[in-house]
Order: structure tokens, then C-alpha cells, then sequence
């Protein structure tokens, strides 16, 4: 996880981000458009988030002799390598949030006589999501804290035969029985249902709700023990 403090450092990497910094605000979104030889221009299909661009633009503590800067950079170098794969970032003054970034170029060092620069470019997002998963077994309300929909965990277990979910006014059916030590997974995300771990989707119906913002009704099955874990999301 990546914090910026409210100090203005940065964890784990021990720098300082500095006001130049390129910090998106909000989720990018690109034309969703298609061309048609049957009809006149193109096809608008509206828009979809994307990642957005943005530049973390650092410095180090002063003072440092030639040696600390050599340390220094070995140390942040190892930690941009893990940042290509991705990691979580949020901040410390809100920290009921994260986003998804990872390193989307080559970091950029300026040395000076006792410290240096450092300008990380990075892609972001579009996404925040709560870092906290939150959790609701049976039936009832659930509620999406954030301003966007967001994926569910559906979890079944126990005794129950064809078990129907239904959230808000989507149905889910699973046509199969589950015997007491047998878990099914639906995640609407991934759009897979997993049976102990087996791909199942041949026995699915229905569709792969996201949970919208606000409060959703959910029923369950009388038999058997349903649970759906989900993490607000906002953009």
C-alpha cells in the first residue's frame, strides 16, 4: 500500500511529494463510438472510465552524503520494480478509500549535491474502493457507501437445492444441489460461479448484478447460509 501522508511523504518510499505533482481527481472517460456501413457517420454508444495519467514528483530529505544517495536509490529501486505490477494508494487524510495504480513509465532522477528529484509516472485507476470489505449474510437491505456501482461476492453454503438470489431486480439461480460442506462463488466482477472451486457456469441463470449506490434488497434461500461481500466504490 502506498500512502501519502498528511506530512507530505510518501510510504514506503521516504520521499516528499512536492505541488507540481499531476494527482487525478476524478476518473477519465473515452467515446465508446463504432462506424456503420448501414448507417450515415458513426454509432454513439456513450462513455466508459479509463485509467488516467498522473506524476507523483518527489524530492528527498537534504543533506544526504554520496553514499545515502546511493542507498537511497537502490532502496526506491526496488519498490518502483514491485510498483509495475500495481499496488493500492491512499491517503492518509481519507482513509476509508484506495486506488489502483501502477508504474506506467521510466521514473525520472535529477540529482543535486545533497539530495534528488524523483518524478514517478503512474496510471491510476479509475476506481476508489472502500479498503474495508464490508459483509451482509441473509436477507435484508445492503448498502453501497460510495457514488458508484460495484462488484459482489456471493458466497452459499450449508444444505439447500437450487438456491435463487435475488438482488434489487435481478435474479440468480444455480441449478444443483450443495451438500453441507460445499461452498459456491458467484463474483460479478470476474462473471464467474465457482462450485468447491470448480468452474460451474454451465449449471448458472441470470446475470451479474453490481451493487448500486445506496441500499439494495436482497433474498436469499431458507436453507443454507448466504453471504455477500462487497467494498463501497466511488469515482
Amino acid at each position: 500500500m502506498i500512502i501519502i501522508k498528511n506530512d507530505g511523504t510518501i510510504e514506503p518510499f521516504g520521499l516528499y511529494w512536492i505541488r507540481d505533482s499531476r494527482l487525478p481527481l476524478v476518473a477519465s472517460t473515452r467515446d465508446i463510438k463504432d462506424e456503420s456501413d448501414e448507417f450515415d457517420g458513426e454509432m454513439d454508444f456513450g462513455t466508459e472510465l479509463s485509467t488516467a495519467d498522473g506524476e507523483l514528483r518527489c524530492v528527498t530529505d537534504e543533506g544526504l552524503s554520496k553514499k545515502d544517495i546511493i542507498n537511497k536509490k537502490s532502496e526506491i529501486a526496488v519498490l518502483f520494480n514491485v510498483l509495475r505490477e500495481g499496488d493500492y494508494l491512499m491517503y492518509e487524510s481519507d482513509p476509508d478509500k484506495k486506488i489502483f495504480v501502477r508504474l506506467s513509465g521510466r521514473v525520472e532522477i535529477q540529482d543535486m549535491p545533497s539530495w534528488f528529484r524523483v518524478h514517478i509516472p503512474i496510471k491510476w485507476g479509475p476506481l476508489w474502493f472502500g479498503v474495508s470489505e464490508k459483509e451482509h449474510t441473509g436477507n435484508g437491505l445492503i448498502k453501497n457507501g460510495g457514488s458508484f456501482d460495484t462488484p459482489l461476492i456471493i458466497e452459499v453454503r450449508g444444505i439447500v437445492t437450487d438456491p435463487e438470489i435475488i438482488v434489487g431486480d435481478d435474479t440468480l439461480l444455480y441449478q444443483g444441489t450443495l451438500g453441507e460442506t460445499d461452498l459456491l462463488v458467484i463474483d460479478t466482477d470476474k462473471q464467474t460461479v465457482m462450485f468447491n472451486g470448480v468452474n460451474a457456469a454451465g449449471l448458472f441463470e441470470g446475470s451479474f448484478p453490481n451493487l448500486q449506490p445506496g441500499e439494495t434488497e436482497v433474498q436469499v434461500p431458507v436453507d443454507g447460509e448466504t453471504k455477500f461481500k462487497w467494498r463501497d466504490c466511488w469515482v
